[in-house]
């Protein structure tokens, strides 16, 4: 033990030198991948109360909002964010099906709070525009037509927007610097794995 850390004490530059390196690739690797933009809308989902008690409108909210963010991800939702006029059909995603599916994963990612009835929504694209009309679109679907993908009637449930929409730049600083300190940590792992 004594002989490997006075071995990486000795090479201490290299080692440094090598986990730096990693640190830049990554850094550098994440800005020229990563969408520039996201914008980001919470909602919260509400069951009408009628006459059924606290709990069971709670567990309901539960279903309906593991439904509503599931169904984010089908074709249907997709056809239905593009027919409220608001984004492009031309240019806006491939139009071959497997193809349309994969981007628009990789665009839109939902974050589920279900205990509490809330989803978090987030959109990334390479223009604050283009992610800012997707958002205002899903919105428009979420809130005027969610009964299209839950069942029951139209008006049992509502989708309210919490907070939102947020437009940020992407990755964030803080992003950056988490992932070009795990790079340098791993490139000193490795060197010193290495040696």
């Amino acid at each position: 033990m004594t002989n490997i850390l006075a071995l990486l004490w000795e090479k201490k530059g290299s080692v440094f030198l090598f986990g730096f390196f990693i640190a830049a690739a990554v850094f550098f690797t994440e800005t020229l991948i990563s969408p520039r933009y996201a914008v980001r809308t919470d909602f919260m989902v509400l069951q009408s109360s009628g006459s059924q008690d606290f709990y069971t409108l709670f567990k309901s909210s539960e279903y309906l909002g593991k439904i509503l963010s599931e169904s984010m991800y089908s074709e249907r939702f997709i056809n239905a964010v593009i027919e409220t006029g608001k984004v492009s059909e031309r240019g806006f995603l491939p139009t071959d099906k497997r193809a349309r599916l994969k981007a628009w994963r990789s665009m839109v990612s939902v974050e589920k709070n279900i205990e509490l009835g809330m989803l978090s929504v987030t959109v990334k694209s390479d223009t604050e525009r283009e992610a800012s009309k997707t958002m205002e679109a899903i919105s428009d679907v979420l809130i005027n037509r969610n009964h299209e993908f839950r069942g029951g009637e139209e008006k049992a449930v509502e989708v309210r927007i919490l907070s939102g929409p947020i437009a940020d730049r992407n990755p964030t600083p803080k992003e950056l610097v988490i992932l070009s300190l795990l790079g340098f940590f791993a490139g000193v792992f490795v060197y010193a794995m290495w040696l």
